[in-house]
């Protein structure tokens, strides 16, 4: 039995569902974000009156109760027909389990269509073939107080100089440069991989699949400088509990997030129309544009394949049509090009990487091991709070240990 399913029936029975209601007709999509639920529901809608067929979302409670759900379906022979996962390691697991269905005809299709990039399929292809449609294509990207630059003379940084110089004049200027907490625990990573990336993306690459250590020279030359961007008063406050909030009340000038953010800004106050954002430069201006990228598979089940109402609620999911619904609900992007950019931000993002020629790489978080990402972003996160190179150092040395206990075992 692959290791994807072994144990994982223990305590599984347990598990809490909220579930919506659905008739024998109906698709139901399985999902652990119950924050989208009504803006899911609304594309499920959408689909009813452009298909015949209804798309009903079926949220979990936790990510926790979702994962033991999916995986125990799985390990039964029961695999839901339609959900959500995640990128990465824990997605190459699941197509591993051979009970997910192969899509390289519904993206031959959506690719000659024009509506997606063959580059979009990146984050959902193994071994070469391609297991899912996106819910989402998130860009982590710079955004910024529009009026405040404007106030400052500071024009979009286009290399790592200026960027630097930008945080100088901001700060200078009585103001914080940039918006990063540890709030909800999981945030510590968002500075780590930019810094990696912009710096050494094969490094960044290799801390994925245990070539590189992370007590290596290019982690700690990204530590340094995240020490002294620190120690120049270039960073918020990280303990608090409030972000969002924050930036939309003007905490920072800028701030590193991913492209979903945007409706959460707006529902905090801030004016679309004041929210600008860029790609942050390499370190090296000669290095190729380079963005992080948060994909979100949706996967049908392998015995789904044949049946015409899940195929259709899929295809209606990733279409011009269900990609407006879904940005028109949640103001998120799923890479259509021929559908409306949900905001202002998305369509400059858009435009900028097509004249760049940007290479996108997939998020840290999906990246990383399963089994790691709770402890390593604890110690990213301990370092956020206490941003020394002394704590560096420890947390660098503690990363490493655990990162080479567990690739001893693969």
């Amino acid at each position: 039995m692959n290791k994807y399913v072994r144990s994982v029936i223990a305590g599984v029975l347990g598990a809490t569902m909220i579930a919506g209601v659905a008739t024998a007709d109906d698709v139901q999509l399985y999902h652990d974000k119950g924050f989208w639920s009504e803006q899911l529901q609304a594309v499920g809608d959408a689909s009813a009156e452009a298909t015949g067929v209804r798309i009903v979302e079926n949220p979990y409670a936790t990510a926790e109760q979702y994962k033991a759900f999916i995986q125990a379906s799985i390990a039964s022979g029961d695999a839901p027909q339609m959900f959500t996962w995640w990128t990465g390691q824990t997605f190459t697991e699941l197509t591993q389990t051979g009970k997910i269905a192969k899509l390289n005809d519904v993206w031959a299709d959506m690719v000659a269509s024009g509506e997606y990039a063959e580059s979009a399929a990146d984050l959902f292809t193994v071994d070469g073939d391609i297991y899912a449609v996106p819910l989402l294509l998130a860009r982590w990207v710079m955004l910024y107080n529009k009026p405040l630059f404007a106030e400052l003379g500071i024009e979009e940084p286009t290399t790592w100089d200026e960027l630097m110089a930008a945080a100088e004049t901001v700060k200078a200027a009585g103001h914080t440069p940039f918006n990063a907490t540890v709030h909800e625990g999981w945030r510590g990573f968002i500075w780590f991989q930019e810094l990696m990336l912009r710096t050494d993306p094969e490094a960044y690459l290799g801390l994925h699949n245990g070539t590189v250590a992370y007590d290596s020279e290019p982690v700690r030359r990204a530590f340094e400088m995240w020490v002294d961007m620190y120690d120049k008063g270039y960073f918020t406050d990280p303990r608090s509990n409030e972000e969002i909030e924050d930036f939309a009340g003007g905490s920072a000038a800028m701030y590193l997030m991913g492209e979903w953010v945007v409706g959460s800004l707006a529902a905090s106050g801030l004016e679309t129309s004041d929210l600008g954002a860029f790609i942050v430069p390499n370190v090296d201006p000669d290095a190729p544009s380079a963005v992080i990228v948060e994909g979100g598979p949706v996967v049908i089940s392998a015995a789904a394949k044949d049946n015409p109402d899940v195929m259709a609620a899929l295809k209606f999911f990733s279409s011009v049509d269900g990609a407006n619904a879904w940005a028109e609900a949640s103001g998120n992007y799923m890479g259509n090009l021929k559908a409306d950019a949900p905001n202002p931000i998305i369509a400059k993002i858009n435009s900028d990487m097509t004249e760049a020629g940007t290479a996108t790489y997939n998020r840290w978080w999906e990246a990383t091991p399963p089994d790691l990402q709770g402890e390593f972003v604890a110690e990213l996160n301990r370092f956020m709070l206490d941003p020394t190179m002394d704590t560096a150092e420890d947390v660098m040395a503690r990363m490493q240990a655990l990162n080479a206990e567990y690739w001893a075992d693969q």
